[in-house]
């Protein structure tokens, strides 16, 4: 599967080279992107947004709160900032119970609002979860898709015993040049676990060779050297962080991120309290970091967004 991918891009590559013609390449090599774990379009959890709101600003969360209508709000949010970023990738976008939407009279699932509200070119869909409770990785793109379809994978490690995770890997023309954009939401409960999705995940980037390659998601891990117990607010870890080395298994198949300390600016989880670092940007050798942080002041799920400008310096095709 990923072998066709690799050459349908290089085909489409080079088609829409020929179609442009000469035309200078004057711009940087310059890529904006994000991530957002979505929380299934249920917003942040509210007790935490709600400990240092003021009493007129509590009034406007709690009745946002009530609407149900996070999905909108973070497409709506996306289409008013797509000029900053290329490519979004998002996680735990709801995509059913049994077969049913959302709402059981409702038209449109939550996908629906990020194809056609964001504003982005064009959007590609992996289902993960089970069969009773469905959702979805979406990753949205202003970028020249390079291929008609994603490498779409279910990692195992199963949640629960019953919900699966999985990872999108697809290449992108950034103006000459094709890269491979990645979006995952690892094991949230076991670190044995998300080694061994790291692991599938590592397998095929090896495959893909010495290609530039950003890798975003919600990994569920702490950096090393950062804590790993006694997080105060936030979800009760009984499944916490000990001898957890996925991202260093990522590093070994080729990425990279930038360094984190254990301090608010790059705290992701949990909005409204902030105490640790889930959601990552991670990048081949290919990439110069120009800029990378957290959005505090993106509340409209239960973690926030994660950001970066990455310039491409090494090409190779």
């Amino acid at each position: 599967m990923i072998t066709r991918i690799v050459s349908e891009a290089q085909q489409r590559r080079t088609s829409l080279l020929q179609s442009r013609g000469s035309l200078p390449l004057l711009q940087e090599y310059r890529l904006r992107c994000l991530t957002i774990n979505t929380h299934r379009g249920q917003g942040p959890k509210l007790p935490f947004l709600l400990a240092k709101a003021t009493r007129e600003e509590a009034q406007r969360i709690e009745l946002m709160h009530e609407t149900r209508a996070y999905a909108y709000f973070i497409a709506e949010w996306l289409n008013r900032h797509k000029q900053h970023y290329d490519v979004v990738a998002l996680q735990e976008v709801f995509n059913g119970v049994l077969g049913v939407s959302e709402k059981i009279i409702g038209k449109y699932r939550q996908r629906d609002h990020y194809r056609v509200l964001s504003g982005f070119d064009s959007i590609l869909e992996h289902g993960v979860g089970f069969a009773g409770f469905r959702y979805q990785n979406l990753m949205l793109s202003q970028l020249p898709k390079l291929s008609d379809q994603a490498y779409n994978h279910l990692l195992p490690g199963k949640v629960f015993f019953l919900a699966s995770c999985g990872f999108t890997l697809a290449p992108f023309l950034l103006k000459d040049t094709t890269i491979w954009i990645g979006n995952t939401h690892l094991h949230a409960y076991s670190p044995e676990s998300r080694m061994r999705q790291a692991r599938s995940i590592g397998q095929v980037l090896r495959k893909l060779g010495d290609v530039p390659i950003v890798f975003m998601g919600d990994f569920n891990t702490v950096p090393p050297d950062c804590r790993i117990e006694k997080f105060g607010q936030g979800d009760i870890d009984r499944y916490n962080y000990h001898d957890d080395r996925t991202l260093t298994i990522l590093e070994d198949a080729g990425l990279r991120s930038v360094p984190h300390d254990d301090a608010l600016k790059f705290y992701s989880y949990p909005t409204g309290l902030p105490n640790r670092t889930l959601d990552y940007i991670m990048y081949s050798r290919h990439w110069h970091v120009h800029t990378y942080g957290v959005l505090h002041d993106f509340t409209l799920s239960d973690h926030y967004p994660v950001y970066a400008e990455l310039e491409l310096q090494t090409r190779n095709n």
